[in-house]
């Protein structure tokens, strides 16, 4: 009896290390779910492509907006399904890490917490078929009431879990004034390679009564948040001053330019086209010429450079949002070997400034180069090719692309406040710095 007793003891204990264990380990996969949510630009669904998000009227924006200003966000996605479907979305708001903020929703929003998407196009004289939909916010059924950090929520009628897509955007109260710039770094090992962004906080009678406490600052390259600078605190209080000039932290990897390949039409090979084909059984297929790796600067013209974002345009037909068709794009990067030591992704606002598996390159050992291929809409592309090293979050613009001091990069300051006592993270400051450095 005693040793029944003892054999159940030591199942009971073994099913338990191993549903814990089963516990654990789906823990650590939930970011890799479909239905995870992220308070991050993320597309959950295959059929989801093209997710344009800026403000009203301004193509090459980013979503950021002043509250109460009159501005609005536009916000457009195609579905490749073709099929009509009934789309909600709502609005979360985050502090100044993109964590779900304290606040309810009826504390930052007006009217309602959620809505349709009521605005949608069937394709028209395209080979891919695909419903585009729209939606501007804020509207007349929901609008936000503060400001600092949200995420854009859009999921399938009645089933909140079931996740479509997620987009940031940012509400400004302008309270404080700043002066940026870029410069040498002080580093001698840096001085041709990295970029150093200093500032001065002036609040100009706004009450800030505690900085260290009370502030965070987050310092952006160009859409990337992968290394963004956080949580940065004033390294000198000078009378009304805010001064954050440290030496060697606010620095970044100058990286290089942008690469850059023209689509707008597929009836010739545009800039960067070397071929392009078509047949039934693979649609367009748009071979880029081959890349290299970059070892030394070399400026590209203004126009092509767009700071690693695109543009959804197409020269065949009238509409580029229902008229512009879709196209296999395909890449390839000449390379002496394999990486062990990350892997090689292109990169950009094209891949949502994130490492995704669609963009990940896989090496050719016979035309001794990586190759990778994404499905397109009509438009012009900048891009880059960024290793993730193994164990990492933060990629590697350097390997393929270079370092340089003389690159051209888009710096975003975003200053937050809580006040004492207060709940979230108001956003009272952003503000844009071109860095020209050559």
């Amino acid at each position: 009896m005693k040793r029944n007793i003892l054999i159940l003891f030591i199942i009971l204990m073994i099913s338990n290390c191993a549903f814990s264990q089963l516990n654990r380990s789906k823990k650590g996969d939930d970011y890799y779910q479909e239905d995870y949510l992220r308070n991050s630009d993320f597309i959950y669904k295959s059929n989801i492509k093209t997710v344009l998000f800026h403000r009203l009227g301004f193509e090459l924006s980013s979503p950021v907006m002043q509250i109460n200003n009159g501005e609005q966000l536009l916000l457009s996605f195609d579905d490749l399904d073709a099929e009509y479907q009934k789309y909600e979305y709502t609005i979360i708001h985050c502090d100044a890490n993109w964590n779900n903020s304290d606040l309810m929703q009826n504390e930052y929003l007006e009217s309602y917490a959620d809505d349709y998407i009521k605005s949608y196009q069937f394709s028209m004289n395209t080979m891919q078929s695909y419903i585009n939909y729209e939606l501007v916010i804020p509207n007349e059924v929901v609008n936000f009431t503060l400001s600092g950090n949200y995420v854009l929520k859009v999921y399938t009628e009645g089933n909140p879990d079931d996740i479509v897509l997620t987009r940031r955007f940012l509400v400004f109260e302008p309270m404080v004034s700043m002066v940026a710039n870029a410069r040498v770094p002080a580093n001698v090992d840096d001085r041709y390679s990295k970029q150093e962004i200093v500032f001065t906080i002036l609040p100009l009678g706004y009450a800030i009564n505690d900085p260290n406490r009370e502030l965070k600052v987050t310092v952006q390259q160009n859409g990337r948040w992968d290394n963004a600078i956080t949580d940065l605190k004033p390294k000198n209080i000078m009378g009304n001053e805010l001064r954050y000039d440290y030496d060697g932290i606010n620095v970044f990897d100058g990286g290089s330019d942008f690469r850059y390949f023209d689509m707008k039409s597929l009836r010739y090979n545009s800039f960067r086209v070397k071929s392009l084909e078509y047949s039934l059984e693979t649609g367009y297929q748009v071979n880029l010429h081959p890349d290299a790796v970059k070892l030394k600067h070399v400026a590209v013209n203004t126009q092509e450079s767009i700071n690693g974002r695109f543009l959804i345009k197409t020269e065949d037909m009238q509409s580029s949002s229902t008229e512009g068709d879709y196209a296999t794009v395909n890449f390839f990067l000449a390379y002496p070997n394999p990486l062990i030591e990350g892997k090689l992704y292109v990169f950009g606002e094209l891949t949502q400034w994130q490492f995704l598996q669609e963009a990940e390159l896989t090496y050719n050992y016979e035309r001794k180069g990586f190759t990778g291929r994404m499905l397109l809409k009509q438009g012009f592309y900048n891009y880059q090719y960024v290793m993730l090293p193994n164990n990492s979050k933060v990629g590697d613009v350097t390997l393929i692309e270079g370092n340089f001091f003389e690159t051209n990069n888009q710096y975003t300051i975003y200053v937050y406040h809580r006040p004492m006592g207060t709940r979230y993270d108001k956003l009272i400051n952003i503000t844009t710095l071109l860095a020209h450095p050559n």
